[in-house]
């Protein structure tokens, strides 16, 4: 393939990415805040929580060797993302809680199916040298997405009095539009492989195929504690800003702005930052950093403290944006990216599973015994403990840039 090919073909994976981004800006960042609104509780907030990082990540192994085997990355994408994309419709007009929570938790399902292929295609068309660079760009593009979305978004749903159908219809025109755009790409001829059931659902092996690779084994391993102590607080920030600080979905959306705009000008100098440096600086700096936020949200009294956060934020998730995903690609073997990609998202889900449903629970139950503010202190003293111990011990793994290597 020319190299003008090349760039034509990542010129459409930005399309995808732009066009996917604000079909999720759209609806994303409000729906845990709009199930508050319509009567979940904390607890249930946790088993949303739990059960969309259950599906979105740990059921994504078969899909991830699905791709392996078949090797049409495309065809996986586009009808996985438009049914994902249709779903946003029937999701806005259900107000029972427990419904909402099960079609959120399907969406983000059939959302997650294309994720393994969408990393294969990334690997796929970017040079190794040039691999952080592009991942930055289609950040980019994604947060504009997002940018734009959430601009928009957050005053519609305050205007329809939080009702969420016309940013729902917007989101699925948006995101069918965005996986129509990768039909453009001819994919590189693979021969594909038998299917079989049995081995996409297979996980006795999963043991195996970690322990073949020690860069990946110590990656996962930290990442799976690190993801639980996240997770733990994620039930705790909606209760703080739906109900704690009582946030308009307007302020919500402003708030995502802050992070996005941050974001967006910090990757410009963490992609060239992880050139001179390289990966595992930035990585350490990414999970120790994120301890901040839960000890921010326990002692935020107003809106101009979860701003300033986001400010910070924004330069935060800019560093693993650039680190965390190229150098995952770059410790696995190529011909194996889908199915190494969906065990990685298969352990981080089951440790979002695990942390959500705990977090959310665990305040549930001492707000009856102490009160909601002392529950939702103890919770968040937990989360930023337990990352920051985490993002230190990531100092364990290799750089895998050889001009950083000792």
């Amino acid at each position: 393939m020319s190299v003008d090919d090349d760039n034509k073909k990542l010129r459409l994976m930005y399309g995808r990415a732009f066009a996917s981004s604000l079909s999720n800006g759209m609806i994303s960042p409000f729906i845990y805040v709009y199930a508050a609104r319509i009567g979940a509780s904390s607890g249930e907030i946790g088993w949303m929580h739990a059960f969309n990082n259950l599906f979105t990540n740990s059921l994504q192994l078969p899909w991830g060797r699905l791709t392996d085997i078949v090797g049409r990355k495309v065809v996986i994408i586009v009808l996985t993302s438009l049914l994902a994309s249709m779903l946003w419709i029937p999701i806005a007009l259900v107000t029972e809680p427990r419904l909402f929570i099960l079609l959120i938790a399907l969406q983000f399902l059939l959302a997650s199916a294309s994720v393994p292929a969408w990393n294969a295609l990334i690997r796929e068309s970017a040079r190794p040298h040039l691999r952080s660079i592009v991942i930055s760009n289609i950040n980019i593009a994604s947060l504009m997405g997002s940018l734009i979305a959430t601009i928009s978004s957050g005053w519609l749903i305050d205007v329809s009095r939080g009702e969420i159908i016309v940013p729902a219809i917007l989101a699925s025109i948006s995101g069918s539009i965005g996986a129509l755009i990768l039909l453009k790409i001819k994919e590189r001829k693979v021969r594909s492989k038998r299917i079989s059931l049995g081995p996409l659902f297979r996980i006795s092996d999963i043991p195996s195929l970690i322990n073949e690779n020690n860069d990946f084994k110590t990656f996962l391993k930290l990442i799976a504690f690190q993801s639980f102590f996240m997770s733990f607080a994620w039930p705790l920030f909606t209760i703080t800003t739906a109900l704690v600080l009582n946030f308009s979905m307007a302020e919500i959306g402003v708030l995502s702005i802050i992070q996005t705009v941050s974001t967006i000008f910090s990757q410009v100098l963490t992609s060239r930052l992880v050139i001179k440096i390289g990966k595992k600086p930035l990585i350490v700096f990414h999970y120790i950093s994120l301890s901040t936020v839960p000890l921010v949200y326990c002692f935020a009294s107003s809106f101009i403290h979860i701003a300033v956060l986001n400010i910070f934020l924004g330069f935060v998730v800019a560093a693993g944006n650039v680190t965390i995903l190229p150098y995952i690609l770059d410790i696995i073997p190529g011909e194996s990216v889908g199915e190494y990609t969906s065990i990685y998202n298969m352990v981080i889900g089951i440790a979002y599973f695990t942390g959500s449903l705990l977090g959310g629970n665990m305040t549930e139950f001492l707000n009856q015994i102490l009160g909601r503010t002392l529950s939702l202190r103890i919770g968040y003293f937990i989360s930023a403990f337990g990352r920051l111990v985490l993002g230190v011990s990531f100092l364990k793994i290799r750089e895998t840039n050889p001009l950083f290597k000792k």
